[in-house]
């Protein structure tokens, strides 16, 4: 039992280390779509692909766009990234999306500058993606995901 304090020390000092591993664990995995060619505006999509789950006929992801300069909204607040959640109807290669949240950084981190609510699936305007834009590479990386093992059911909404 002398070896308890010890023990006890060694647990206490190795927990800050493995804590950035659990971390890591919940958060979002942004993986960079598409970005536009202009260096003095570059916009860039990414989709989290944790978040990418089967919806009743649909596939959901949570989906960011950052930009390499300051937005401003209706009320003038600047933001550099949003997130949204779309619904991808890949059949009909029609997105809908909700629930934007904007944030100061090109980063979503902290809290948004502006949110707005996730709507229900039936409320949602499902628009056609116009061929070649940023629109159909978000459409066809998500729904090469279709048929990949680890899809699961949709649930809770991870927020990044």
């Amino acid at each position: 039992m002398t070896h308890l304090p010890a023990r006890i020390a060694l647990v206490l000092a190795l927990a800050p280390a493995l804590l950035p591993a659990a971390a890591r664990a919940d958060a979002p995995d942004w993986q960079l779509i598409s970005e536009t060619e202009d260096p003095e505006k570059v916009i860039s999509w990414y989709v989290d692909t944790k978040s990418i789950v089967q919806d009743d006929d649909y596939l959901r992801a949570l989906l960011r766009t950052s930009w390499s300069v300051p937005q401003y909204g209706p009320d003038s607040t600047a933001y550099q990234s949003s997130t949204y959640l779309n619904y991808f109807d890949c059949d009909a290669r029609k997105i809908a999306y909700t629930a934007n949240a904007y944030f100061p950084s090109e980063d979503p981190v902290g809290n948004p500058v502006h949110a707005e609510p996730e709507q229900p699936v039936s409320a949602l305007r499902f628009q056609s993606v116009i061929p070649g834009s940023a629109g159909e590479r978000r459409l066809a990386f998500v729904c090469n995901f279709r048929s990949k093992n680890f899809l699961t059911q949709a649930g809770p909404v991870p927020r990044g």
